[in-house]
């Protein structure tokens, strides 16, 4: 019996290891597995509940990710990482009240987490509450001044509010972020919105 604890222990982080290791891989039914093992041992890790959340997310199981996501919220009510990964199911999903919630909880926990303004700038520019996603995007913005997709999606807002000189300005500078950051696809996309702008074809 003495050395039970230290064995448990070592499966414990063998299984946490695994897990995380099949989730990055891909191998999501894999990692259920091995999370499953992991909160049988310790039924209060958050983390296990968290990550077995967003693999049951990435196989279609919405019900059982967000329960799980809950679960370790309520077990870890700070954790910054299921808020987002909630808010951003919820998004996915249509929940848009809810994932406002919980993206706002992220700014809450953490008031520079750049990930929450800029999540809630997308949900209002779909709910063409525009005004208030430049908002958003310029609070993204000042936390990390290379995030050239709130300036993309910026200068789509600053458009669709007819604000064209601010919407070439900011589109131009996505440009060019993107093209420093190798980002090819969301370079050529972006070129071809501002070419669209610049010649009033859009």
């Amino acid at each position: 019996m003495l050395g039970a604890t230290p064995v448990l222990a070592a499966d414990f982080q063998q299984s946490y290891n695994q897990g995380v290791q099949k989730l990055a891989q891909g191998n999501f039914n894999g990692a259920i597995t091995e999370f499953d093992k992991v909160v049988q041992l310790n039924p209060k890790y958050s983390e296990a509940y968290c990550l077995r959340g967003q693999a049951k997310a990435q196989l279609g199981d919405i019900r059982g990710a967000i329960t799980d996501i809950s679960q370790a919220i309520k077990l870890n009510p700070g954790h910054l990482n299921a808020y987002n990964l909630r808010a951003t199911i919820y998004a996915q999903t249509g929940n848009i009240n809810a994932a406002v919630a919980d993206f706002n909880q992220t700014i809450k926990i953490n008031p520079k987490f750049v990930d929450g303004y800029y999540n809630l700038g997308l949900l209002s520019y779909r709910q063409a509450n525009y005004k208030q996603a430049i908002v958003q995007f310029d609070q993204a913005i000042a936390i990390n001044p290379n995030l050239a997709d709130a300036y993309g999606n910026r200068g789509l807002a600053q458009h669709a509010l007819g604000n064209r000189k601010s919407a070439i300005t900011d589109l131009e500078k996505a440009v060019t972020l993107f093209q420093q950051q190798g980002k090819t696809n969301a370079y050529q996309e972006t070129q071809t919105l501002l070419y669209l702008i610049k010649n009033r074809k859009l």
